[in-house]
């Protein structure tokens, strides 16, 4: 078994919520816009980097950040919004956020691709009031983990399927169930962070196979693996070991 690394500073639990670098305070209020949001503003404070997180979003709980975020995205790459997110303190390690977290990311980056701003709203409230019904634990009292969930919620409201809907009742089901062979066959124990993104991916290849639009996305270094005790270290495909000893292109790095 493979040293785990040190923890990394991306908890963020002080200075910068998205970056951790240490926060400046201006002599005067200046015009800032949240990262996380986009909201615009005054404010004498912000990180070395020109981060900027609105009190909103700062004491907002997690799921509240994560539609915030991805209402005010404009980026088309579902893995690199939500491993963002990942980072602020909101989002715990383990947790049913991150079943709302999937459909959320990858509808916000559907909705980019499409150049469809306006349904971004709709959908995003819609997916939350449908993740929130995921509970948590699912994927091993119920053999069902959230995050594939979130696949199937994400593909259900792409597709407009409902329970008397034809072609797009399979469509929504088999991403499920794709999601789900990706996400067992790792096997055990429990890692939100390994089976969002393994559910992202596959929510890309979903999205470009079904839906023709292409999403960006590749799976990115674990910067949780030394918090995390039920880690599989190289075992995942996320483990910052085993990326760095994979080839560019390699299995797990994209969808």
């Amino acid at each position: 078994m493979s040293a785990r690394p040190a923890s990394p500073p991306a908890a963020h639990h002080q200075g910068c919520l998205v970056c951790g670098a240490a926060l400046e305070y201006r002599a005067a209020a200046e015009p800032v816009r949240c990262t996380l949001c986009g909201q615009e503003g005054q404010s004498p404070v912000r990180c070395g980097g020109g981060h900027f997180v609105c009190d909103e979003c700062h004491g907002a709980p997690a799921k509240d950040v994560i539609e915030r975020a991805c209402l005010a995205s404009a980026s088309t790459d579902p893995v690199a919004l939500a491993t963002g997110l990942m980072r602020l303190p909101s989002l715990k390690l383990h947790g049913p956020e991150h079943h709302f977290l999937v459909p959320a990311a990858l509808l916000a980056a559907l909705c980019n691709a499409r150049g469809d701003e306006a349904a971004k709203p709709r959908l995003l409230a819609e997916a939350r009031r449908r993740a929130d019904a995921v509970p948590g634990g699912s994927c091993g009292f119920q053999g069902a983990c959230g995050a594939g969930v979130g696949v199937g919620i994400f593909a259900s409201l792409a597709t407009g399927a409902t329970p008397l809907a034809r072609e797009t009742w399979g469509l929504a089901n088999g991403a499920t169930a794709q999601a789900l062979t990706v996400i067992g066959a790792l096997g055990g124990p429990r890692c939100c962070k390994r089976t969002t993104w393994l559910a992202l991916l596959s929510g890309i290849r979903f999205a470009r196979e079904k839906l023709g639009v292409r999403l960006d996305g590749r799976g990115p270094a674990c910067e949780w693996s030394g918090r995390n005790a039920e880690c599989l270290d190289a075992a995942c495909p996320f483990h910052p070991a085993r990326r760095a000893a994979a080839p560019p292109g390699g299995p797990g790095a994209r969808a």
